[in-house]
This record gives C-alpha cells, structure tokens and sequence, in this order.
C-alpha cells in the first residue's frame, strides 16, 4: 500500500511540471505575439542581419530622421572584385525614392573589393505628388519605416544585373 501512494506522488508531480512548463511557453507565445515593440524589434533584428549578410552589396547601416524626405544607406561591396552602381530604388511604406545618387554628388558608383559609401535618397509619397504642407515629409519619430530595396549595379563582365532582397529594410524613424 505504501507503493501505491509513491507512484501517485510521482504522476502528480509530473502532471504539475509539465503544467509549469505549458504555462511558461504561453507566456513567451503571448510576449512576442501581443507587445508590438518586442516583435517589431525581433523583426528589425533579423532583417539587419539579412542585410548585413547580403552580396555583392551589404547594408551595413541604414537610417530615416523625422519630418525628412531622405533616406540614407552605408554600402559595401563584400564581393571580391569591383562593382558599380548604377541606380537604387526604394518602396514602401506610403514613399517611393530612387537615386542615381553617385552622378549627382559628384562621385561615382564604383566600388572596390571592401569599400563603404554613404548613400542619400530622396523619398517621395507613393502617389507621385509632392509633400502636403500639413503632412510629415517621410516618416514620424518613434515610428518604424519598412522599405524594400532594389539595387541596379554592373559587374566587370555583366551590365545592369539587380539585387533585391527577400528581407525589406526596417528601422526606427529617429
């Protein structure tokens, strides 16, 4: 009789444990599903490393300041030979930018095996017209921006290849 109680023991203890372990992935379930924050961040988090992991071009640093029509991306080139640039096209979030940004400022779209340039693009709302008076210009501070990203460039031996990714760009508008 005394066994008897012991395995009863231990089945309960069992049924409670794995009641705590149920309860505990709920909770992490309903934390990434119900705060937007922490998803959002998680999201942004995996689409920086996308970027960052990208070839021939890696985005090593992207950013959008409130009230701003303009967009700016750090580039690498992470292949082993040249690459030029030729154009960069943007879409998303209620905007619309591309940019031949190099022929404007004055320099060119090549870059060396490793090298970083900082890229500015001017963002328009998608309907084609200008800003409204009354509208921010871009995005809000405090408000995340989503954009996918298509990037024109010729290789040494192959002209107006494309990269885009499968991942869109996302940040905080600072």
């Amino acid at each position: 009789m005394h066994n008897t109680i012991k395995k009863g023991q231990g089945a309960t203890e069992y049924l409670v444990l794995l009641a705590v372990v149920l309860i505990v992935a709920m909770v992490a379930i309903a934390l990434l599903g119900y705060f937007p924050g922490i998803a959002g961040d998680s999201k942004r988090t995996q689409a920086d490393a996308y970027w960052k992991s990208t070839r021939p071009f890696s985005i090593v640093e992207h950013a959008q300041i409130s009230n701003s029509p303009n967009m700016t991306l750090v580039l690498q080139n992470v292949d082993s030979l040249q690459q030029e640039i030729t154009n960069i096209s943007i879409t998303g979030s209620g905007v619309t930018g591309e940019a031949n940004v190099f022929l404007a400022s004055g320099s060119n779209g090549f870059f060396s095996p490793g090298e970083k340039k900082k890229v500015t693009i001017e963002l328009h709302p998608a309907n084609g017209d200008e800003w409204e008076a009354d509208e921010p210009m871009g995005c809000i501070s405090g408000n995340n921006y989503e954009y996918q990203l298509l990037i024109i460039y010729n290789s040494p031996t192959i002209t107006k290849l494309q990269q885009s990714g499968e991942k869109p760009i996302i940040g905080k508008c600072s």
